[in-house]
């Protein structure tokens, strides 16, 4: 069995850790915002949600599942 290298070169195409971590932080920054079902629907099983001249509706199952309906 070989023996591995204790100090291992990253492979050439790798971003200098510095990069890396930038290019990740940007990456984050694009997250779309987290909002808990529960602040959208409540106690409640179902909401309408407009947007522009459409009604959409959604509707939590039995089974804590999330169901968008045009």
């Amino acid at each position: 069995m070989a023996e591995r290298d204790p100090h291992p070169q990253p492979p050439q195409h790798a971003l200098p850790p510095q990069e890396a971590q930038k290019k990740i932080a940007s990456s984050l920054n694009r997250l779309p915002r987290i909002i808990p079902v529960e602040e959208l629907l409540g106690k409640d099983d179902e909401v309408l949600i407009a947007c522009g001249d459409q009604l959409y509706r959604l509707r939590r199952t039995r089974q804590g599942k999330l169901i968008l309906h045009k």
